[in-house]
């Protein structure tokens, strides 16, 4: 029984205590039944909530929870009955009695055993305000360091980011939130690299603050850093300082550019205090002064100066802004003094006034000036002294100076040229013209007519320098002339020459053409004018019969004729030689033309007396007619020569008006010589070779090399049509040239492939001979080609040869000196004999086929060409004949003793490669070395 009390009373004590517990808990305790309405309360209800107990007792929870938390709790209720037993940390608010709201974190349990709904709520109402005014101001510093200019960022001591700015994140490249937390070498990388690292670590390690530049490769900015130790880390702010350092370095640039300037003035240059102290001085100033710079700072003004000690004197013009211009004497270091210029202007740097003073040295203008006095003199002396005269004239033409050469020409003394005006003084002057504001400035060559006192006239050269203001107008002219009055008679003279012919009197070609032009001009509609071209039928035989003399006498005689017939209206001239051009107004057309012909040649066909004899000149006349034949003066020249051309062909001594069709033939040869021209150039010839065969063993001897043209639209066109064409333009020098080169560069090959022998025989033409390096040409050809001299032979014209007899020979011995054979070519054709021939040092004769193919009974074709080969062989010549065509001229020939011949019996011009199959059938002397 008393085992029993025992146990009773301590039970009932638990009791006592446990419920003194839950009453004088500070926590709110509540117990629910399964409908929620509150059973008990402790006593903490009070405190916290303003209730007792007892008041609660019997309520819905509901009563004390804030309504906008009625379905939380009630989805909480049903959690707690249904799943989740046990709820923990629910923020939960309560209302005051008094109608305040109470936070109160609440933890829940349901116990199915008890049927009971156990709660525990304590107020954490200053804690969460707490936890808001903390959060506040964490965001305020956030909201701070996120609008600060700084990129900012903060790390622990293990170098992990404790926090860093949006700025910091941008700069690198992520975001500034998620980087929290992570490695700051993880974060940027770049920075193992940048010499800001070592500058971070320097700061972690000695807790002091840092503040350093740097250049930020990655994005090329320079960033200005701030290092901040704090608690266990560093924080670090930066920001982008490039457009400062940019500025920075624009201003020391134009610094170095201001000081540069300063020191590479042309002028001495001084800054100088209000003491009148030198403060600054430029290079200039030091080298010319003679001090050096730390010198010269600190001495004063009055030091380097020689008068104006006075200089506050100037202090009120200064200062009202207006710059002092002075003249002066300075002195240098070594006692020494110049002349100079000095501009002194005030300025304020920072309120305190100083002086600039740019300092001129004048010593090389008072030198110039002295020299311009002393050149004034010196020129007063040319001008007196000059041979040509000299005026100096005012803006209204009055002379106001005058030389001694100007009053010799004029014949007036000096003081009645200075009366006169230059209008006065001159017959012909454009003084007007020079006056017009847009004139000219100078006058160079100008041709003037002076007026001599005692009234003739004197023709001057005037050259002059017109002075003028800004608006152009003269305000003098200066003038230098020559009496060039001789001259003018000269040129006259020389215009009479350079246009008419001086052997008959008659106007010249030049002067034709002025005076026909002159005629077409004035032509009236309908009228006709005739131009006939004459040429004398017989003047080269009276020329080679009587002399060149008497040649110009009968010249003289026919222009004296066609001056009798002629009309005062028509024109005669002389183009040269035996040509004359006699140009008519033909009112009735061709008949006029021909009866003006027919005087003509009436008059030119009467005996002319030359040397005692009486010789008849005869004439064929050309007659071109305007407008029919041509309206141009060049035109009617050409038709009419072409006309005159007929005539001649047609038997001499007689006229041919110009027809359509006598231009065919001459627009074909025109069309050649545009067509020839770019020929070579573009690859159109090429070369044929003809063989020559040695008549004493038929073998082959060599070859003559042939151009050939292959014309793109004409097809092969026959040498006779464009020779003479390359000879008369003169295109036959490179086209010879190039033969010369192809034939021995062929032949060169003929010989290396065959190892044989083979002599090129080739043409040369009278133009190519002429020409002074024409050896130098041949024997270049030669070393280029390795061609070997005696394989080469260079046929010549008769035409060539005699042409100028001495040059020709001296260039044919050094032609014979490189080793080189010579040959005449058509040899009996033209006018050279046996006898010319011992002048030159020819190896070969080529005797044409004219005189091989002659059939003349009265003359016996083998005695003629055996005589003539015999004659050769006497003069150590060589014979080849041309033009063989049948076994019998091969036999007289042979029969002869004619050493080579050529012609179409032995073989054709043919093309390289089918000359190949003739050397291999005929053969060739092979070669010493072979």
């Amino acid at each position: 029984m008393n085992t029993t009390l025992a146990s009773t009373d301590a039970l009932a004590q638990l009791a006592e205590e446990n419920a003194a517990l839950i009453d004088n808990a500070l926590d709110l305790l509540v117990v629910l039944d399964p409908a929620g309405r509150i059973l008990r309360a402790n006593a903490a209800a009070r405190a916290l909530l303003g209730y007792e107990p007892d008041q609660l007792v019997g309520q819905h929870y509901n009563a004390i929870v804030h309504p906008d938390q009625h379905d939380e709790a009630l989805t909480i209720e049903h959690s707690l009955h249904r799943e989740h037993p046990e709820r923990a940390n629910v923020r939960m608010r309560l209302r005051h009695r008094d109608g305040r709201v109470v936070l109160m974190s609440v933890a829940a349990r349901w116990s199915g055993v008890h049927g009971r709904m156990f709660l525990t709520a304590r107020d954490i109402t200053e804690q969460e305000r707490a936890r808001e005014g903390l959060e506040r101001s964490e965001a305020a510093l956030n909201s701070m360091l996120e609008s600060i200019g700084d990129a900012f960022f903060a790390i622990d001591s293990g170098w992990r980011l404790t926090y860093a700015n949006q700025k910091a994140g941008d700069f690198v490249g992520v975001t500034a939130a998620a980087a929290i937390g992570h490695p700051l070498l993880e974060i940027a990388p770049d920075l193992r690299h940048s010499s800001s690292l070592p500058r971070y670590q320097r700061a972690m390690e000695t807790r002091q603050p840092d503040a350093f530049e740097v250049f930020w490769e990655p994005r090329q900015v320079w960033i200005e850093v701030r290092v901040y130790p704090n608690g266990d880390g560093i924080s670090v702010y930066f920001h982008e300082i490039t457009a400062k350092r940019e500025a920075e370095q624009a201003l020391r640039k134009s610094e170095q550019r201001f000081r540069k300037l300063f020191n590479q003035a042309g002028d001495a240059i001084m800054i100088v205090d209000s003491k009148m102290d030198i403060v600054s001085v430029n290079d200039r100033a030091c080298a010319r002064f003679g001090y050096r710079y730390d010198e010269f700072v600190g001495m004063q003004a009055a030091d380097v100066c020689l008068g104006r000690e006075q200089a506050r004197e100037l202090l009120p013009g200064l200062r009202a802004g207006h710059s002092q211009l002075l003249r002066m004497q300075k002195r240098c270091k070594d006692g020494s003094t110049f002349p100079a210029e000095v501009q002194i202007s005030r300025f304020d740097d920072d309120g305190e006034e100083f002086f600039l003073a740019v300092i001129r040295d004048l010593s090389d203008r008072e030198q110039a000036e002295r020299q311009l006095r002393e050149s004034e003199q010196r020129f007063r002396e040319v001008i007196e002294m000059t041979p040509a005269g000299y005026l100096l004239a005012g803006r209204d033409g009055a002379l106001e100076d005058a030389n001694p050469a100007l009053c010799a020409l004029s014949g007036y003394p000096r003081e009645m040229l200075l009366a006169l005006r230059l209008e006065q003084l001159f017959v012909s002057f454009p003084w007007a013209s020079l006056q017009d504001p847009d004139g000219p400035t100078a006058v160079q060559g100008m041709e003037a007519v002076l007026r001599h006192r005692n009234g003739y006239q004197i023709h001057v050269l005037f050259n002059g320098s017109i002075r003028r203001d800004a608006a152009g107008r003269v305000l003098s002219l200066t003038g230098l002339m020559a009496d060039i009055t001789g001259r003018k008679a000269a040129e006259s003279r020389l215009q009479e020459l350079a246009t008419h012919d001086t052997l008959t009197g008659l106007p010249n070609r030049a002067l034709l053409g002025e005076r026909v032009q002159q005629m077409l001009d004035a032509c009236p509609h309908g009228g006709a004018i005739a131009v006939m071209f004459l040429d004398l039928d017989r003047f080269k035989e009276v020329n080679d019969s009587f002399g060149h003399e008497m040649g110009d006498v009968l010249l003289c005689e026919v222009a004296a004729r066609l001056r009798r017939v002629i009309r005062p209206s028509d024109v005669i001239a002389r183009l040269g030689g035996d040509e004359f051009v006699v140009v008519a107004y033909c009112a009735n057309g061709q008949a006029a033309a021909a009866r003006i012909a027919d005087k003509l040649l009436e008059v030119l066909t009467a005996p002319v007396t030359v040397g005692g004899i009486d010789v008849i000149a005869g004439a064929s006349i050309g007659i071109s007619m305007y407008p029919q034949d041509a309206q141009t003066r060049e035109m009617l020249f050409q038709t009419a020569d072409t006309a005159m051309y007929r005539a001649k062909g047609a038997g001499r001594n007689r006229y041919r008006f110009f027809e359509a069709e006598m231009t065919v033939a001459t627009q074909v040869r025109m069309a050649l010589e545009v067509s020839l021209r770019p020929a070579l150039a573009r690859g159109e010839f090429e070369l044929h070779y003809q063989p020559r065969i040695d008549l004493a063993d038929m073998a082959l001897y060599g070859m003559e090399a042939l151009i050939r043209w292959n014309h793109p639209e004409r097809g092969r066109v026959p040498p006779q049509q464009f020779i003479g064409i390359a000879e008369e333009t003169g295109l036959i020098v490179a086209i010879g040239r190039w033969v010369l080169l192809e034939a021995c560069t062929q032949t060169r090959r003929l010989m290396d492939a065959y190892r044989r022998q083979v002599v090129v025989s080739v043409n040369v033409s009278a133009r190519q001979l002429a020409l002074p390096g024409f050896v130098d040409e041949v024997r270049e050809v030669l070393a280029r080609t390795g061609l070997p001299p005696g394989c080469l032979e260079l046929e010549l014209t008769e035409s060539a040869l005699i042409e100028d007899i001495e040059r020709t020979a001296s260039m044919l011995r050094e032609l014979k000196r490189l080793g080189v054979a010579l040959a005449v070519d058509d040899f009996g054709t033209g006018y050279s004999g046996l006898a010319y021939l011992r002048r030159f040092p020819i190896d070969v004769l080529k005797l044409d086929r004219s005189f091989v193919q002659q059939h003349d009974e009265d003359v016996s074709t083998l005695g003629f060409v055996k005589a003539f080969v015999d004659m050769a062989h006497a003069l150590d010549l060589a014979v080849v004949a041309e033009g063989v065509e049948t076994a019998e001229i091969l036999e007289f020939l042979r029969a002869a003793r004619c050493d080579q011949a050529q012609g179409y019996y032995l073989a054709r011009p043919m093309p390289l490669d089918d000359l190949r199959g003739v050397i291999e059938a005929h053969g060739a002397p092979r070669l010493q070395n072979s």
